[in-house]
């Protein structure tokens, strides 16, 4: 039973991941529609360490 409850839980963390990046890019990709610079937790969140330089060409763009 206990290798099932492993399994389970490993499962849950990897569901709770998947859940947080998909949240992060809807963030960001509502962000660009609407003509704004996405969060940078967000960015950070998806893998993308952004640069003072890349987020104030955001805000211009």
């Amino acid at each position: 039973m206990r290798l099932t409850m492993t399994a389970l839980r490993n499962a849950m963390i990897r569901i709770r991941a998947f859940l947080d990046v998909m949240d992060a890019a809807m963030s960001a990709s509502a962000a660009v529609r609407l003509h704004h610079a996405p969060a940078v937790a967000d960015l950070r969140r998806l893998g993308i360490e952004p640069t003072r330089a890349a987020m104030a060409a955001l805000s211009r763009a």
